[in-house]
């Protein structure tokens, strides 16, 4: 759809994940071999210590060109709401 809004999607159901440095490498969850969300949860769910976000990116593929924006990220019960004035958080659940 050109000039409209899409509705929310579920990364957790549809997509695939990578982490970067050794927590990649360990998983097998890395840039080479992303893994579905499930999977990625099961590999770091190894009794170490909780893994911790320290930055996050969204990236669409690459079948069509697509200008965009994304709002409503959410990340555990946060929910970030990106808006003109800046960036807005609201906890959920």
């Amino acid at each position: 759809m050109t000039n409209a809004w899409s509705g929310y999607l579920d990364a957790t159901t549809t997509g695939t994940w990578f982490l970067t440095g050794n927590a990649g490498t360990a998983t097998g969850c890395n840039l080479a071999t992303p893994c579905p969300f499930p999977q990625l949860k099961t590999a770091l769910n190894d009794g170490g210590a909780q893994p911790t976000i320290y930055t996050a990116a969204v990236g669409k593929g690459r079948d069509n060109m697509w200008i965009g924006a994304v709002d409503g990220l959410r990340i555990n019960r946060t929910i970030y709401d990106f808006e003109a004035s800046g960036v807005k958080t609201r906890r959920t659940g």
